[in-house]
């Protein structure tokens, strides 16, 4: 199975935005090593090559995340393929339903999931998140509040707070 990819410019960065036979595999945020974790998983699920290229999914999920960055959409309607482990779709199903704006703690979510000792696993399970924003790890934070780490780094996750929190783009400078 061929995995199309291609970089789409967002405020707060790059993102490589993936799909395969009609589905969304993945947007994360490019380079670094989360990115090169969730492609090898890809590869793993998926048994194709990557190639750079567009399809009609991609292109919707453009139109989504633009409407998002410009504080038009607060929810993603896009066909998601989980690659993961059962605990880890769990996890990802669960964060789908973290609100716009609104933040919760990873034991918080491990409560949710039925899990409330498995917090640390949980933790993982964000982390492996494939679907940077669209199913949307940036609004988990430590239990004290405090923002915590994110595959696009910590700019673009006080950005896409940001950006939730006040209902319109944030102005943003590196």
């Amino acid at each position: 199975m061929t995995v199309y990819v291609k970089e789409f410019q967002v405020p707060c960065g790059v993102l490589l935005i993936g799909s395969c036979e009609g589905n969304l595999v993945m947007s994360d945020w490019r380079g670094g090593w989360h990115c090169a974790s969730v492609q090898k998983r890809l590869e793993r699920y998926f048994k194709g090559p990557f190639v750079e290229g567009t399809s009609p999914v991609i292109e919707e999920a453009q139109k989504e995340l633009a409407e998002y960055f410009e504080g038009k959409r607060r929810t993603f309607d896009l066909p998601l393929a989980f690659a993961g482990t059962d605990f880890q779709k769990s996890v990802w199903q669960a964060l789908q339903k973290v609100g716009y704006g609104e933040t919760v703690s990873y034991g918080e979510l491990a409560r949710r999931i039925g899990r409330p000792k498995a917090v640390r696993a949980v933790g993982v399970a964000v982390g492996e998140n494939p679907f940077s924003i669209i199913v949307p790890c940036h609004r988990i934070v430590g239990a004290d509040g405090s923002l915590t780490g994110y595959g696009g780094g910590f700019e673009a996750k006080k950005f896409l707070l940001g950006l939730e929190s006040f209902g319109r783009a944030v102005p943003h400078r590196y």
